[in-house]
């Protein structure tokens, strides 16, 4: 179901996704993020990606028509990223090369895991609206990514899945620091999330970019998970850190079942390892 506030940011940025079509040098242009995906809310932008065969030059970015103001994030790339305004909505357009992207691609796919990297390829999975003179290359890089390679879930699980100083909390807590403890517990669930999204055959470059925790659909996963990420956070420092801890050990046991090349005694090593306080000497 698309959202309305996604309809209207698609016609809001019609214009501009047409007038990159239509510059020299562009080879194809897309809507992408959660107005493509259509779960757009009021508080969301407009992501927009161009896909050059050349360098686009600042004078062909600052000219967009349309947009009431343009400005320049970053001068040195691939990629290149400009925010425009269009009446207040505002649209994060990433310029890169083709090129670029597949050679991007090439390595992400033979199962070197880079966050941008796969970031782009989620982005180009939800990609539509798609235009331009060799609008048939995004067509063929979803058709690419639209498996998920075995080798790259396996890095993925393995990076990821080792989790350390699972301990630290504790120390943050006795040390009255609700900060550090909320960010251990955004670390670690941060690594969580991107094993279950491996085991699940989801590209996770930004794993905690979605919009609401209730719409995690991920049919490899403990069970209640989105409830009970809320409990870690949502529950006294204690009980979240056990909660957390519970689901970090459930998804170890997916991990063995779904993908045994992976060393998961190894993980638990690293996850269990323990610093006990020392008290002073009297």
């Amino acid at each position: 179901m698309v959202t309305e506030a996604a309809r209207w940011r698609r016609q809001m940025v019609r214009p501009v996704l047409d007038w990159y079509a239509a510059v020299d040098g562009v080879d194809a242009v897309m809507l992408g993020g959660s107005t493509a995906r259509g779960d757009a809310d009021r508080w969301s932008d407009v992501e927009v990606g161009v896909f050059w065969r050349r360098p686009p030059t600042s004078a062909e970015r600052l000219a967009v028509a349309g947009a009431a103001e343009v400005r320049l994030v970053n001068i040195d790339g691939p990629p290149w990223d400009d925010q425009l305004s269009l009446g207040g909505l505002m649209v994060e357009v990433a310029h890169t090369l083709t090129q670029t992207v597949e050679s991007a691609l090439d390595e992400l796919l033979t199962g070197k895991p880079n966050g941008q990297v796969m970031q782009l390829a989620q982005g180009i999975i939800d990609g539509r609206e798609v235009m331009g003179p060799r609008a048939e290359l995004v067509a063929r890089w979803q058709e690419r990514v639209a498996t998920y390679p075995r080798d790259l879930a396996l890095a993925v699980v393995r990076h990821n899945g080792n989790i350390e100083k699972f301990w630290r909390w504790r120390m943050f807590f006795e040390r009255d620091n609700p900060l550090l403890v909320a960010r251990e517990f955004v670390r670690m669930t941060n690594q969580l999330l991107n094993v279950l999204y491996a085991l699940n055959g989801r590209y996770s470059g930004h794993v905690l970019a979605f919009k609401r925790l209730d719409a995690l659909d991920l049919p490899l996963a403990p069970p209640s998970l989105a409830a009970r990420i809320r409990a870690v956070f949502d529950r006294p420092a204690p009980e979240g850190a056990q909660t957390l801890h519970d689901l970090i050990e459930e998804t170890f046991d997916l991990v063995e079942l779904h993908l045994p090349e992976v060393d998961v005694n190894l993980l638990r090593a690293t996850f269990h390892s323990d610093r006990k306080p020392l008290e002073s000497a009297d």
